[in-house]
């Protein structure tokens, strides 16, 4: 039996593990931004990716934990080996790209993608897996029964992934870049191992354990060098010029820097200056001729522009060219302030002078926050939205019908609105088609008329008022030359090469034909899914023939999998109903069916946590600096839900199965009235961040309370607590992966909101009613 003091330095331990499990979980999620090119469908990936390792980490303790007699040896060994894993990781995936012979600029594929990100976090997860039921068996005896035991060491380790979100969001980030924070990480890991084996020290049948005390000792006086030392800052800057070169090899990296929103890099070729966000192309500067085209084509589609609002991508010359027209006012709304400022040290004299105008407002917030609080109404001639292309989530809220109704608030009866996206010059297959089409069918149920440009670059004007938005190549040169613009860089008859009038029409039929157009919105954002698809295209994958025909799918081709589990479960039991051992056989299907449940819980649980990380970037804007803070909010939530069955469990002598049926019903009601919640606030941007902070914290507490009573029903039916706790947290994970898998990647930008939620509560519906025919078979004796 363990001293108190031993206790609380082992509770420690626990707590520091969740600290920097959460922090490591952070840090691999920005990583795999600049992988994904900033795309969120990281965020499913690594979150599936670490629940399968800690997942498949929990079963294999289980199973050691039978091997190995000696649990805090078998306990230090692996969190030695979790402190030298992760620095490791961080190096292995700024070169994955080299490793796997990646061009510059060379998509990856999503299948390979997939595999790679399990790869590469896998490893670290699977150790978090591992040492859960090691840390069950070490605490064993801290409480009064074993289900509290392991329930305790669920809530101590949230409460530290708790304290690790906050720290790394309002403190790390800003101060530190990667490799000095996991030296930190690591000094303080092995500093605390020292002081538990310590205590562990002078006791009976714990001497072998010396050299662990003098290593722990030891690791934590170098890593305390190792910190003041230039070693984890050149570690640092060579595996990031590593990442680098294998996105752009033959340019020279002049600036590189983490904001608040993107990791940003910009580099130097022959005079020009290339900017990546989240390791993706976005823009060069100076860029006079392009960007020249661009501007003159667009404010030729008004007839006399005077106010003009520009989001996004004002670099290049792109502005000064706008300015050589008589407007009044032209407002830039750019997110990124850091973007800017780090720009403006390689901008031209020309270019200075343009953002020095007295004309031009700049604006540093979010494009949708901008549009949705203009305090003037119909105002604007032009609103130019020259943002990238909706390959993220993030970029896919500026090409929604949402979006575009803002706009037409903000803009005058005869303005207009003018957007972007990929395409292909002449030919329109039907991966393509769907995607621009998408937004063309987006536009027009938004607006009366639009016209779509030809070209690698397909250019949207939409307009209310007929006769305003026109391709007409002699009604555009009558609108330049009436406006007495003279450019170096442009004249009327560039409009020939820009607007052929055979491409023009064949664009026109091309999207005209195409029936089976699809609406984007917020709630069903399904042009960034397409993307996805042309991704994998691009890229020679072999995913996007079956993602385009999941495009089609509807809700019931994604509850059949659940029916047919159902139904095949109940069938199951019926054809065991006459074993011979009845108890044996309820015991086990009792056991069974508390797993399911758990993990439909854990499934909804995280599914429900990307839901609302959505949610709250299509309010605000980004998440890049906030996924820390959101991740300890759920985490507060887990821990607060823990404690609480922990305490209901230790204070009476509950039928937990009946409880655990009671919670599957409020979590299913929950998942239902959720996006409800979501659509009810998004219109109120000041109180929405609060409600959806609440959001996440009581998701987390429906979540955390089914741990604790699932272990006190599987600790009914297993002696061996780490057995118990094996099994659960594994069932836990496995959902938890499942759900961070499928709604990022499938369900979101197919279902929408509504169908999500509606998916998660039929989950949960079904294992409550598996847990109903368990309960009215035993207290009907039917089972026999």
């Amino acid at each position: 039996m363990q001293s108190k003091n031993s206790f609380l330095l082992t509770f420690l331990c626990i707590a520091a593990i969740g600290c920097y499990a959460a922090i490591a979980q952070v840090i691999l999620m920005r990583e795999f931004l600049n992988i994904f090119y900033g795309n969120e469908l990281c965020l499913g990936i690594v979150f599936g990716a670490w629940f399968l390792g800690i997942a498949s980490g929990t079963f294999s303790g289980a199973k050691l934990e039978r091997i190995f007699k000696q649990p805090v040896i078998i306990f230090i060994l692996f969190l030695f080996s979790m402190c030298l894993v992760l620095p490791v990781q961080i190096v292995a995936i700024r070169g994955v790209r080299l490793l796997m012979n990646i061009g510059s600029g060379e998509y990856v594929s999503l299948l390979p993608l997939i595999l790679i990100t399990v790869s590469m976090v896998l490893p670290f997860s699977f150790i978090i897996g591992v040492v859960f039921p090691f840390s069950a068996k070490v605490v064993l005896g801290s409480t009064k029964d074993a289900a509290t035991d392991i329930g305790a060491v669920y809530v101590i380790e949230s409460l530290g992934s708790l304290v690790g979100g906050l720290m790394f969001s309002f403190y790390l980030v800003s101060k530190f870049h990667s490799m000095q924070i996991v030296v930190l990480m690591n000094a303080g890991m092995f500093f605390v191992l020292f002081l538990m084996l310590r205590a562990e020290r002078k006791k009976e049948r714990v001497r072998r354990r010396v050299t662990f005390y003098f290593l722990a000792l030891g690791l934590t006086a170098g890593m305390i060098t190792l910190w003041f030392s230039p070693v984890p800052e050149r570690i640092d800057a060579w595996s990031a010029k590593m990442r680098w070169n294998t996105f752009a090899h033959n340019i020279e990296l002049t600036a590189s820097a983490n904001s608040k929103y993107q990791h940003i890099d910009i580099g130097k070729q022959a005079g020009q200056y290339n900017v990546y966000l989240n390791g993706h192309y976005a823009f060069a500067f100076p860029n006079e001729y392009d960007y020249a085209q661009i501007a003159h084509l667009v404010m030729t589609q008004h007839p006399s522009p005077k106010k003009v609002l520009v989001i996004g991508g004002g670099f290049g010359g792109l502005l000064t060219e706008m300015l050589l027209y008589p407007v009044e006012g032209l407002d830039y709304v750019e997110i990124d302030q850091e973007l800017l400022h780090i720009a403006a040290q390689y901008l031209s004299p020309t270019e200075i002078n343009t953002l020095s105008d007295k004309r031009i407002n700049i604006f540093y917030q979010d494009g949708r926050y901008y549009v949705k609080h203009l305090a003037e109404r119909h105002c604007c001639d032009i609103v130019f939205v020259n943002v990238p292309d909706p390959s993220t989530a993030f970029l896919n809220r500026f090409y929604t019908r949402n979006f575009l109704e803002e706009i037409q608030t903000i803009l005058k009866p005869d303005g207009i609105v003018v957007t972007s996206a990929s395409s292909a010059v002449t030919y329109i297959g039907k991966e393509v088609g769907s995607y621009t089409g998408s937004l063309y069918r987006t536009l027009h149920e938004t607006f009366r008329e639009v016209k779509v440009t030809p070209g690698q670059t397909n250019f949207y004007f939409a307009c209310n008022k007929e006769g305003i938005v026109t391709l007409d190549l002699e009604t555009l040169m009558e609108r330049y030359k009436k406006q007495g613009v003279q450019s170096e860089y442009f004249n009327e008859y560039l409009f020939y090469t820009l607007l052929p009038p055979e491409q023009v029409a064949f664009i026109e039929r091309q999207l005209q034909m195409r029936k089976d157009l699809v609406m984007n919105t917020d709630a069903k954002p399904v042009t960034y899914f397409l993307n996805l698809v042309l991704w994998d295209v691009f890229a020679g994958g072999y995913l996007h023939g079956f993602f385009y025909k999941l495009k089609d799918a509807g809700m019931i081709f994604f509850l059949l999998p659940i029916v047919f589990a159902f139904a095949g479960r109940i069938l199951f039991l019926y054809a065991k109903k006459k074993r011979r051992n009845g108890r044996l056989f309820n015991t086990v299907h009792t056991k069974t069916h508390a797993l399911v449940a758990l993990a439909t819980t854990g499934f909804t649980g995280i599914a429900l946590e990307i839901v609302l990380l959505y949610a709250f970037q299509n309010i605000y804007g980004y998440i890049y600096e906030r996924i820390g803070v959101i991740i300890a909010l759920f985490m507060v939530g887990l821990a607060c839900g823990g404690y609480a069955a922990n305490k209901m469990i230790q204070k009476r002598n509950s039928d937990w199965i009946k409880v655990l049926m009671m919670m599957e019903g409020m979590i299913a009601g929950y998942a239902i009235i959720v996006p409800f919640l979501i659509s009810a606030i998004s219109a109120y941007s000041v109180i929405a961040e609060t409600v959806l902070v609440f959001l996440v914290m009581v998701t987390g507490i429906l979540t955390g309370i089914e741990f604790p009573i699932a272990n006190k029903i599987c600790a009914q039916c297993n002696d061996n607590i780490a057995v118990s706790a094996g099994v659960t947290d594994g069932a836990d994970h496995i959902g938890a992966f499942l759900g961070s898998m499928l709604a990022g990647v499938l369900f979101l930008p197919l279902l929408g909101l509504y169908g999500t939620c509606f998916i998660l509560a039929a989950s949960n519906a079904a294992s409550l009613a598996l847990l109903a025919f368990v309960y009215i078979s035993r207290t009907t004796r039917f089972v026999s």
